[in-house]
């Protein structure tokens, strides 16, 4: 099985990176082939440029790098995006990514039906660490994550059955809270579609 994780972090120490490596781990133990874009460590620049835009309705780019993930995406069965929510929301360098990437007539099309997806990615998996709790995601903060990502941007796109998982209250939670959570990620990816050991 052919698995993506477009992850988005610049701090080596970080959580996240721990759940990356956790992840990474559970989905070898299982034998999928993991193409993993790390977008810090990739350099990839999330900024559309005038020449970017100029090339965006014929599904190319004037970053060389955009073409690297699309070909990566046209081979991608299922898919894991791993990220902190900042201001509620993604970090810059992943709206970016989906902005440059996610090309006109490469990735979606625009018929007189609307927005349709060219992809068909089976699984999706969000998965997110926050210093708003949950709850307050959802209900406070207009839940972003199921809502603007999920059932906008993931729709167009082609990213099925896509559930999220956050860690969220990050201020409050103890070691023994973080190292609970980090071993239940192989049940819960396991449970949403991807490979059980």
């Amino acid at each position: 099985m052919n698995t993506t994780i477009v992850f988005a972090h610049p701090w080596k120490g970080s959580l996240n990176r721990a759940i990356l490596e956790k992840v990474m781990e559970h989905l070898r133990q299982a034998g999928d082939r993991i193409t993993l874009i790390d977008l810090y460590e990739d350099g990839f620049n999330p900024v559309m440029s005038e020449k970017d835009l100029s090339l965006y309705g014929r599904g190319k780019s004037a970053d060389p790098m955009v073409e690297r993930y699309n070909a990566i995406l046209d081979e991608t069965e299922k898919i894991i995006f791993l990220f902190p929510i900042w201001w509620y929301d993604m970090p810059a360098i992943l709206r970016g990514f989906f902005d440059k990437v996610m090309l006109e007539n490469c990735a979606f099309t625009d018929s007189d039906n609307g927005l349709q997806p060219v992809r068909n990615i089976r699984h999706t998996v969000v998965l997110t660490t926050s210093a708003a709790t949950t709850d307050a995601l959802i209900h406070e903060f207009g839940d972003p994550v199921r809502g603007t990502i999920i059932a906008g941007t993931f729709k167009i796109l082609g990213f099925h059955n896509a559930r999220w998982h956050n860690l969220g209250g990050l201020n409050g939670k103890t070691k023994v809270d973080v190292a609970q959570y980090l071993e239940k990620i192989p049940e819960f990816l396991a449970a949403e579609g991807f490979a059980d050991k």
